[in-house]
């Protein structure tokens, strides 16, 4: 059995628990006790298992991903700042290290790295001369065109298994976590630190 089945179980199991605990309370102080306490826990095992669950399929795509990404000579960051880059449009340093969850010294690095590389550019903005601009190269241009080719060549077939309404309410839903993270830990969140070239 793996650790998700076995999860999964022992949720249902959790939830009888529950139940049973509420038929045998003695008083409503003890009934709202139990209830606040099991949905606690029902809250802390179904948050474990989506954090399991998304590691997994994380684990999985990325792992598709490096293999392709590796042979353009780009590293999963460089490749989330391409593509954030050439699905939003130019966008300002600070602005694109919020997209991505990391720090103002980390996008800073990343975007060093696909400027030495001529990927990317940086403008200063014409107003306010403390703003720099990201924008992609004609070089930059075409290695997003590739990567989004390769994209829909590989990875698109792998979202096969969910429909297209499941697959906009899962982009709803993650969308809405990653805003909460963003305005919850924004300032502690280094989601692409082991990765950093």
């Amino acid at each position: 059995m793996t650790f998700l089945n076995h999860y999964d179980k022992s949720l249902s199991l959790k939830n009888l628990s529950f139940f049973s605990e509420m038929q045998d309370s003695p008083s409503i102080k003890t009934l709202t006790s139990s209830l606040s306490r099991s949905r606690r826990g029902l809250l802390k095992e179904l948050s474990i298992g989506v954090w399991v669950r998304i590691l997994r399929v994380y684990a999985v795509i990325s792992t598709e991903i490096r293999k392709k990404v590796g042979k353009k000579g780009v590293t999963l960051p460089q490749l989330y700042v391409l593509t954030t880059i050439g699905l939003q449009g130019d966008m300002p340093l600070g602005k694109l290290g919020k997209e991505l969850l990391v720090t103002k010294g980390n996008i800073t690095t990343i975007v060093d790295h696909l400027e030495r590389d001529e990927f990317v550019i940086r403008d200063q903005d014409k107003k306010d001369r403390r703003k720099m601009w990201v924008r992609l190269t004609p070089k930059g241009e075409q290695l997003f065109g590739e990567i989004l080719s390769a994209y829909e060549e590989e990875f698109v077939p792998l979202m096969r298994c969910l429909s297209q309404e499941e697959l906009k309410q899962l982009s709803l839903l993650l969308k809405k976590m990653t805003e909460g993270l963003s305005h919850e830990k924004a300032a502690s969140i280094k989601t692409m630190d082991p990765f950093i070239s």
